[in-house]
């Protein structure tokens, strides 16, 4: 193990050991309300913040504490660690995303065993490590609206290559599939033709340096499309600084915050997102009313989501239970903000 990440893993033993000083596993000293742990991939990234105070919103409309805990960088192994801290604590109800999608299944098959009820969001983990996922969309319905996104920056298409985290990520590479498939099948997006598949692990730094070397050994590529909200920012902030704005463009998903500067210069006229807060909010709200009874995981079960409305459940070929947040948004030029961004077309939802 690396000293960065032994030195990472014994403050989170320290951090975790202290937990019951302030919140126990269902009802801690902060007058006996239970308790949902919040445990993202990582702290610290917007999407992660928003979404917890989405989740947060939650708790406090159910009567709930929460308690966030996480690493401060994705890095699989201390986040592995967290949730092994944790099982003896015996947590009850949690929300929680993962970079890896079988790596921190034997921790959380622990807490299922000890009662808890676990619901993942962004990503899900393998079979039985999960009551629910809560995908933001159906993997076609991303897919759509990613090129959707690239045909608004480029209509006549070209040469792309796809950026992802890593090569073991359910989100990115289920999207993948229907992107290959939709381009294979639907005339205007045959424009399109996906040279490589890039990992950015989720570092804007790297992603910076990945999308740069790109586009230096591709002189005739058109773009890059990615669903990490880590790596558009960072690709487009290379494409600007080569001087090849106009020419090459990186969209997908992204961040509002994250974009404004690429929005108002043309760098990027498009880009797609879901809501974050609505996000956390709509996982916490299902994970709270699964293991208070009160809501049923069953396939074709249909759950009404404050805020949010009526969304289907679903099971998958190998057995995980999920269903979706769907509320896709279009962010261009003088659709900036979650306030006046476009909601994607039913019709296109459709294809």
């Amino acid at each position: 193990m690396k000293k960065t990440r032994l030195v990472l893993v014994l403050l989170l033993l320290v951090v975790v050991v202290s937990i019951p000083l302030f919140a126990g596993g269902s009802a801690g000293a902060t007058g006996g309300k239970e308790t949902l742990y919040y445990v993202p991939k990582f702290t610290g990234f917007i999407f992660f913040e928003l979404a917890g105070s989405g989740a947060k919103q939650a708790c406090d409309e159910l009567g709930l504490d929460m308690v966030t805990l996480g690493p401060t960088q994705n890095d699989v192994e201390v986040y592995v660690q967290t949730l092994q801290n944790l099982v003896p604590q015996k947590p009850q109800i949690m929300v929680t995303t993962s970079s890896d999608a079988n790596a921190p299944v034997p921790a959380l098959k622990k807490m299922k065993e000890n009662g808890c009820t676990i619901v993942t969001f962004d990503s899900p983990v393998g079979k039985g490590g999960q009551d629910i996922y809560v995908n933001m969309a159906p993997y076609r319905v991303q897919a759509i609206a990613e090129l959707e996104s690239a045909l608004y920056n480029n209509p006549k298409g070209g040469k792309v290559i796809w950026l992802a985290p890593s090569p073991n990520i359910t989100l990115f590479n289920k999207v993948k599939e229907n992107i290959d498939d939709l381009v294979a099948t639907v005339p205007k997006y045959k424009v399109f033709q996906f040279v490589d598949t890039l990992y950015m692990e989720d570092d804007p730094d790297k992603a910076y340096s990945v999308t740069t070397s790109a586009m230096e050994a591709h002189p005739d590529l058109a773009g890059f499309v990615s669903s990490s909200g880590m790596s558009n920012p960072a690709s487009n902030k290379a494409i600007e600084d080569t001087g090849r704005a106009g020419k090459v463009y990186s969209t997908g998903m992204a961040l509002p915050s994250t974009m404004e500067t690429f929005l108002a210069d043309g760098t990027c006229k498009q880009f797609a997102l879901w809501s974050p807060y609505w996000f956390g909010y709509m996982s916490a709200y299902l994970a709270i009313g699964i293991h208070r009874g009160e809501i049923e995981v069953k396939d074709g079960n249909v759950v009404d989501v404050p805020n949010v409305g009526k969304r289907k459940m679903y099971m998958t070929p190998d057995g995980v239970m999920y269903t979706d947040l769907n509320m896709m948004l279009f962010f261009r030029k003088g659709h900036e903000t979650w306030d006046n961004a476009i909601p994607m077309p039913p019709e296109l939802m459709e294809q």
